[in-house]
C-alpha cells in the first residue's frame, strides 16, 4: 500500500474499532441511523434498486415493492456494522451468531474425504457463511473479486483471513485448485456464484427471477474438473447479526450431470431464498445490465 493509502488504512480501523467495542443495542441504532441516511437522505442507488425488483416480482404491487426496498436498505445498514464485527471479534463469538440446520450433509461428505465447492448467492451474510465452514474439520478456501479500494481490499482479506478462510483470488482459481487437490488433503472451495459476468463471459443464458440472465458457468466447470460434490449454503438472516445456515446438495458425481444442470439447479435454490425473504439479497447491483443477444 502506499503512504496515503496506509493512513487511509488505520484512521478506517481506528473507527471501525470504536464501533466494534459498542455494545450490541448501540450498534443497533448506529445501524438504524445508516438506514435512514442510506435509504432516505442519499437514495443510495433507489432507482437500480427499484427496478431491479419491479422486474424480479411484477406480481407485487408497488406499495410491496417499496417495503421490500425499505427491508433491503436496513440488511445493508446490518451488514455493515456486522462486517466490522467479523473483522475483530473472535472466531468463538463469531460461531455463537450463526448455526447449522444440518451439518450431516457437509459432515458426510468429509467423511468420505471428498473435496467439495459450496455455492452461495450473495443472500443473507455470506462472509458469515464462509466463516461457519471453516469450522468443519476441511481445508476451506474462498474464491474473491479485488476490490479497486486498496483500504477494503485489505479489510476484507485480514477479516476473511482471520475467520479460517483462504482468500483466492479469482485469476489464480485454477493454480490454488491443484495445489490443493496435490497436497492430498481435502478442502472444500466457497464460491459466491451469482456475480455479473461481463459481456465477454458470458457463455450460458437462464430464466432467473422472471428475467433473462447471463451467467458464469465456471463453478460448474470446476467441479466437474476437479470432481467435487456441490452443495448450495443459504444464510438466512434472523436478526442483527443472527444467522441460521443450512446446504443443500446438488451433485454428489459432478461429471453425470448434464452440461449446465449444476448452474441451473443453483440459480433454483438461489431464487426460492430469494422469494422467502427478498430483502435479504443485494438488489443495488445492475444485474441486468447485458441484454440477450
Amino acid at each position: 500500500m502506499k503512504p496515503l493509502q496506509q493512513i487511509g488504512y488505520y484512521l478506517t480501523m481506528t473507527v471501525f474499532l470504536a464501533v466494534w467495542i459498542l455494545p450490541k443495542p448501540l450498534q443497533v441504532v448506529l445501524a438504524l441511523i445508516i438506514y435512514v441516511l442510506v435509504a432516505h437522505v442519499l437514495r443510495y442507488r433507489r432507482k437500480v434498486i427499484i427496478t431491479n425488483l419491479t422486474k424480479s416480482f411484477p406480481q407485487k404491487s408497488r406499495k410491496e415493492i417499496n417495503r421490500i426496498a425499505r427491508r433491503y436498505y436496513l440488511h445493508l445498514a446490518y451488514m455493515i456494522i456486522e462486517a466490522v464485527n467479523l473483522r475483530f471479534s473472535s472466531r468463538k463469538r463469531i460461531s455463537r451468531c450463526m448455526g447449522v440446520q444440518n451439518p450431516e450433509v457437509l459432515q458426510q461428505l468429509i467423511d468420505k474425504n471428498r473435496n467439495v465447492l459450496i455455492v452461495l448467492g450473495h443472500y443473507g451474510n455470506w462472509e458469515y457463511g464462509c466463516s461457519k465452514i471453516a469450522e468443519f474439520d476441511i481445508r476451506t478456501a474462498a474464491v474473491y473479486k479485488k476490490l479497486s479500494s486498496a483500504v477494503f481490499e485489505r479489510f476484507y482479506m485480514e477479516l476473511r483471513s482471520k475467520t479460517g478462510v483462504e482468500p483466492i483470488a479469482m485469476r489464480d482459481t485454477l493454480r490454488k485448485m491443484v495445489e490443493m487437490r496435490n497436497s492430498g488433503k481435502r478442502f472444500a472451495l466457497l464460491s459466491v456464484a451469482d456475480q455479473t459476468p461481463t459481456r465477454s463471459e458470458i457463455h450460458y443464458w437462464l430464466q432467473f427471477l422472471n428475467q433473462d440472465t447471463g451467467v458464469f458457468i465456471g463453478p460448474e466447470r470446476l467441479a466437474q474438473k476437479f470432481d467435487m460434490a456441490v452443495l448450495y449454503c443459504e444464510i438466512k438472516r434472523l436478526g442483527f447479526s443472527r444467522f441460521d445456515t443450512r446446504v443443500t446438495l446438488i451433485t454428489d458425481a459432478p461429471n453425470s450431470c448434464p452440461e449446465h444442470a449444476i448452474t441451473d439447479r443453483f440459480y433454483q435454490l438461489l431464487e426460492e431464498s430469494i422469494n422467502n425473504a427478498p430483502e435479504n439479497w443485494v438488489w443495488s447491483h445492475r444485474r441486468w445490465k447485458h441484454q440477450r443477444d
